[in-house]
């Protein structure tokens, strides 16, 4: 007869081989989860995919809450989202992103594509609200933006830099706006990302707003000219677009 201490190293043991089986099928769950939310946000022009990604995204962040992969990957996929919905659905969807890169962060306190996109969606989320009303997210967006320098400056092709020279231009020069240093930064990102268009756009918009009207044009004639990057086909069209009425502008 097996004695009661064997029985229970057994016992133990069965246990333990439960639990490392059952989290093995916890996160190829996630993962194909994750998986198939990519392959739809691939195909985010098509609004609805990217709808359809955002709720794949969550399923995968409900079944683990430790997966930071599915929590910054909504926050991103919000971010899209609620920058093609109607202006009274907007809130909600960039709060919903918010909240995803917070929980990133709490997953993994150095997570640089948490601490960015918590950034971008603050951005955008203030600017759905009001730069009035939403003043206090000035300081929150600067900490988040100096978090991913810290860790990464060269992170979403400069991307840090792009969020702090579109904040400066957009902010009233009582509360911290300045063109000198939202010019300084897009510089910087477009140097960082000489194909991310949109770092273009945003110093050509500060160029125009400075009577810079020349040199604005030349940055936007790169922007219709220069090659498209690879998996950002849905942005540069956008981006392309965008460029050209800046450049028909009266």
């Amino acid at each position: 007869m097996p004695s009661i201490a064997k029985k229970f190293a057994v016992a133990a043991a069965l246990g333990l081989l439960c639990l490392c089986l059952a989290g093995a099928a916890l996160a190829a769950a996630t993962a194909e989860l994750i998986a198939q939310g990519d392959a739809l946000y691939a195909q985010r022009a098509d609004l609805a995919k990217a709808k359809e990604a955002a709720g794949l995204y969550k399923q995968a962040l409900t079944a683990d809450p430790k997966s930071e992969e599915a929590a910054w990957k909504l926050s991103r996929t919000q971010y899209w989202v609620g920058s093609h919905v109607p202006k009274d659905q907007k809130l909600a969807v960039f709060q919903s992103g918010v909240d995803a890169a917070k929980q990133a962060i709490a997953i993994n306190p150095k997570s640089l594509p948490g601490h960015y996109w918590l950034g971008v969606n603050y951005g955008v989320y203030g600017s759905a609200k009001g730069v009035m009303e939403s003043l206090s997210l000035v300081d929150p967006i600067k900490k988040e933006m100096a978090t991913v320098i810290e860790l990464d400056p060269n992170y979403e092709a400069g991307g840090p830099y792009r969020v702090l020279g579109r904040l400066y231009f957009k902010l009233p020069g009582l509360f911290g706006g300045d063109n000198e240093k939202a010019i300084e930064n897009l510089k910087i990102a477009v140097k960082k990302g000489p194909h991310r268009y949109l770092n273009h756009i945003y110093l050509a918009e500060v160029l125009i707003d400075e009577d810079q009207g020349h040199e604005a044009n030349q940055v936007l004639k790169a922007v219709i000219a220069g090659p498209v990057e690879p998996g950002l086909e849905p942005e540069d069209a956008e981006w392309k677009t965008l460029a050209q009425k800046l450049l028909e502008r009266k």
